[in-house]
């Protein structure tokens, strides 16, 4: 059964990948991909006790001409105009984070809003994904910055068409010395050219119901809960004695979705690795997955809707695990709809989990068009190398920005998340953000590979 399930995941995101290869439209080069150093943050090694040493199944993921591995050559980036009038972010209109960033941007540096327009290129991503090559490619519209998320940033990084390098800018990764070392890998090509830094970084961990914590575990403060799950091993015991004590009325996790999350993001390959699709550590999640299932101790309900809010609210599922981004006291977060968007929360606490991992993420681009590259230079540095401003905004808007010195301060400090009952989320995140090694696995199939594989996970275990 097992082999047959991961034999149709296999062959599902082979099939998307190969589709995704030959659309692409890549004019630096296809995915030249190189085995990630793995370091003790890594699902497999996390796992070991439970699955065994983590095994690697491939398929051959292309056919005929197409080819993932092409020579790198030197990269020398185009000279920018600085003579437009404002400068223009592309991002998509449900995306209120560059909006409220532009406000702080503007009233710091003393410039009139009118000098930093926001334009939107669609309702969602995915919409943004066409429209901003829509901007950049057939028409004259002002396009001098963009948004992409960590899943399809490399579709824009590795086509000159789309990108340039941070060169242009005048800048270089040695201009980030505080950033999470993963996000320049995400925001690097192929070819080896730094071309998208990031403002956030977006480590997760398990956030759980304190009160049912304490009926069924024992466990009255977020330490003692991480004591109990601070491995697969131990967190897969840990859902046996809440279900055993609850009568199965209660799971520790609710979602297969957000262990998959976690372990997808501690990869240690890539996807694509010379023409072939790599599955990593696959088995290591399937078997924690669906013996979770059987045990009842995963509730298996779906995300991103009403039935997975109210599984930790109504207490069929005692947590889950949840990202930076979805922690923020705003009335609209995971966290915020798993409390019923209440204004506090007391029964509500976040611990770091078996393992480091991170969700997301948005980097900036900038368009080859840009003709206002000073004012570019200026709002990427703002946010993604500034530690002071950085960690304002990280104050402001409760999200974890891609800067040590400022996250540092942030978790020392008196930030306290009243959808936490008063935690400061921040204090937990930075050593989980710390253990995150991921590093050169980034193509531009990761979406559609993961998600295929997932879907083809569910769909057949039944």
């Amino acid at each position: 059964m097992k082999k047959r399930i991961l034999a149709a995941a296999v062959a599902a995101a082979a099939v998307l990948s190969l589709a995704g290869c030959n659309g692409s439209n890549n004019s630096t080069s296809s995915t030249t991909s190189k085995p990630a150093t793995s370091g003790t943050s890594s699902a497999a090694t996390s796992s070991a006790a439970t699955s065994g040493a983590t095994s690697t199944a491939t398929s051959d993921a292309t056919s005929g001409t197409t080819s993932d591995t092409t020579s790198k050559t030197d990269y020398v980036a185009p000279e920018l105009k600085d003579d437009g009038a404002q400068l223009t972010i592309m991002t998509w209109s449900s995306n209120s984070d560059t909006k409220n960033m532009v406000k702080l941007f503007c009233q710091e540096k003393g410039y009139d809003e009118s000098k930093v327009v926001v334009a939107e290129c669609g309702a969602e991503g995915e919409d943004a994904r066409e429209g901003y090559k829509k901007r950049i490619l057939e028409t004259d519209e002002d396009s001098d910055l963009y948004v992409c998320d960590a899943d399809w940033i490399a579709n824009y990084t590795n086509d000159d068409s789309l990108s340039v390098g941070m060169e242009a800018l005048g800048l270089s990764k040695a201009d980030f010395p505080d950033a999470y070392s993963y996000t320049l890998s995400f925001g690097t090509n192929d070819a080896g050219v730094f071309k998208a830094p990031t403002f956030q970084a977006t480590p997760g961990g398990f956030v759980y119901r304190s009160d049912l914590a304490e009926q069924y575990l024992g466990v009255k403060t977020p330490d003692e809960m991480q004591a109990l799950i601070s491995d697969w091993d131990k967190f897969q015991e840990a859902g046996k004695t809440v279900a055993e004590k609850s009568e199965g009325k209660c799971s520790l996790q609710a979602t297969e979705g957000g262990l998959w999350q976690v372990f997808q993001s501690n990869r240690t390959q890539p996807w694509v690795v010379d023409g072939k699709l790599v599955m990593d550590n696959a088995e290591d999640f399937y078997d924690i997955a669906k013996g979770m299932l059987d045990d009842k101790t995963l509730a298996n309900v779906p995300q991103w809707n009403d039935a997975w809010y109210a599984a930790i609210k109504d207490g069929t599922a005692m947590g889950d695990f949840v990202p930076t981004w979805g922690l923020a006291n705003n009335g609209t977060s995971i966290l915020n709809n798993f409390t019923g968007n209440a204004e506090s929360a007391d029964n509500m606490a976040i611990c770091a989990g078996p393992t480091g991992w991170f969700w997301g993420g948005s980097y900036f681009g900038v368009s080859p068009k840009c003709d206002n590259k000073t004012l570019a230079k200026e709002f990427i540095e703002f946010y993604c190398k500034n530690a002071d401003s950085i960690k304002k905004y990280a104050e402001q808007t409760g999200d974890f920005v891609n800067n040590k010195e400022a996250m540092n301060a942030v978790a020392s400090g008196d930030y306290s998340n009243p959808a936490l009952g008063g935690q400061n989320q921040f204090a937990v995140l930075t050593e989980a953000a710390d253990g995150i090694t991921l590093s050169d696995t980034a193509t531009k199939y990761d979406q559609t590979c993961k998600d295929a594989f997932n879907n083809a996970i569910t769909n057949n275990w039944g």
